[in-house]
């Protein structure tokens, strides 16, 4: 036991796994009302554990890894399965990024960077879009002039592709994303943002041809270590809102009160975050 842990330290002062970081969140939120009423997690983006880092590989080239899992920790039972999502393996430099795995759609940045939530599972925006992508290719260019670019795609039965544009300069940014899959026509979804330093404000659209077309709004307002968040939403009769207060105890540790509708069914949640 004494040399194996010698070795590791002997590892560890070599560098040998300084390029790797473990890092997450632990959160739980319990619902005061609603149909799920009770113990759940997550009600703000839930709980994670990612494994992550890079590789100098010399001339600016890095290669780069993510392995993340979501779970409910709350129960130990078979609800509590361990599920991949966001995990890739790439390379990235001057010339950006290049990333293989099981990743989140274009379409899904460009929609929740524009949502007051930041596309919170209960933030119920219908103006929401975009998803996980598995065995998927994706490149990222680098910023330049504030445009950002992003293209991807798979080979898979029910082919996805997808891109994004988005474009940022001071309190201002905006995106624009779109996703194909199989034969379904493309879904797009547009949106803005400005910080005017006492509020931001947030708007964003997603359509689909043939479909109806969703809207949303939001606002978020600081006060000190509290931030109030309210949005809605609309997509012809479906009518959803959000409004939540957090409270950062500490830089990684928070608490909030969230009350949201979806089509007409509000449920009440407090919740507690920790990232670690």
């Amino acid at each position: 036991m004494k040399k194996t842990l010698v070795a590791v330290a002997a590892l560890v002062a070599t560098g040998a796994f300084a390029q790797v970081s473990i890092t997450g969140v632990m959160e739980s939120t319990y619902n005061l009302s609603g149909a799920k009423k009770g113990m759940t997690t997550g009600a703000n983006g839930g709980s994670e554990f990612r494994l992550g880092g890079s590789e100098d590989l010399g001339n600016g080239l890095k290669a780069d890894f993510s392995y993340a899992f979501v779970q409910n920790h709350n129960n130990g039972g078979t609800t509590a399965a361990i599920v991949n999502y966001n995990s890739f393996v790439g390379l990235s430099g001057e010339f950006g990024s290049v990333k293989i795995g099981q990743q989140f759609s274009p379409l899904f940045f460009a929609t929740t960077a524009n949502d007051a939530a930041g596309g919170a599972a209960n933030s119920g925006n219908l103006a929401n879009g975009g998803g996980q992508v598995a065995n998927t290719l994706t490149y990222t260019s680098p910023t330049i002039a504030g445009i950002n670019v992003s293209l991807q795609g798979n080979n898979e039965t029910s082919q996805s592709t997808g891109y994004s544009v988005s474009y940022a300069i001071g309190a201002f940014s905006a995106s624009y994303g779109s996703n194909t899959t199989g034969t379904a026509k493309a879904i797009n979804g547009i949106g803005a943002n400005y910080d005017f330093g006492m509020a931001k404000l947030f708007v964003s659209t997603l359509t689909q041809s043939g479909a109806k077309t969703a809207t949303g709004y939001g606002i978020s307002v600081p006060f000190g270590a509290a931030t109030l968040i309210a949005s809605s939403s609309t997509q012809g009769t479906a009518d959803n809102y959000t409004v939540m207060a957090k409270y950062a105890l500490s830089k990684r540790t928070g608490v909030y009160y969230q009350n949201a509708s979806a089509s007409k069914a509000a449920t009440n949640s407090v919740g507690i975050s920790h990232a670690f």
